[in-house]
């Protein structure tokens, strides 16, 4: 039983770091009904986010992604931008996450939204699926891990013969 624990837990390992490798690697498209909500995107980003110390970095990756792939789509190209995936829970997060004044910002903001709310909403159940996975993985080598641990801490007791009577047996 114990082989067959450590061989599974060097499977989920694997199966982890291999899965962890891809989705630091893996690109979600997001689709855009034209070039022009692209930009209502990075003017979004550029001037009605509030970032925090917390987020900054990656919505300044996030826009540049978005200024490097707008201008390299051709006129005649789909409207694709390709966010890894931290960079698309920024833009998540930023279209989740507004406060504006004004009915004509309010206006400009929900259609943006409507505009890509449902392709942003697809790439993240993509990416949610694939946490889930992972999550799942990480959860069952936490449970090979603590089987192993008891087996590892099982005490042996050696029983031991009274030689002398005691006290209470006289």
């Amino acid at each position: 039983m114990n082989t067959k624990l450590q061989e599974r837990q060097r499977e989920l390992a694997t199966e982890i770091d291999a899965m962890q490798t891809e989705a630091a690697q893996k690109r979600f498209d997001v689709k855009f009904d034209n070039a022009k909500s692209i930009k209502l995107v990075q003017d979004h980003l550029n001037k009605s986010y509030t970032w925090k110390t917390q987020n900054a970095a990656v919505v300044v990756s996030l826009y540049d992604q978005f200024k490097a792939q707008s201008k390299a789509l051709a006129t005649d190209a789909e409207p694709i931008i390709s966010l890894r995936g931290h960079e698309l829970n920024a833009l998540y997060q930023a279209l989740l996450n507004v406060e504006g004044t004004g009915i004509e910002n309010a206006r400009r903001f929900i259609t943006m939204l409507t505009q890509i709310g449902e392709a942003v909403g697809l790439a993240m159940q993509d990416l949610s699926a694939m946490n889930s996975t992972l999550n799942d993985l990480h959860a069952e080598l936490a449970e090979v891990d603590a089987e192993l641990d008891s087996l590892k801490t099982v005490e042996t007791v050696t029983p031991e013969l009274e030689t002398e009577p005691n006290e209470s047996s006289k």
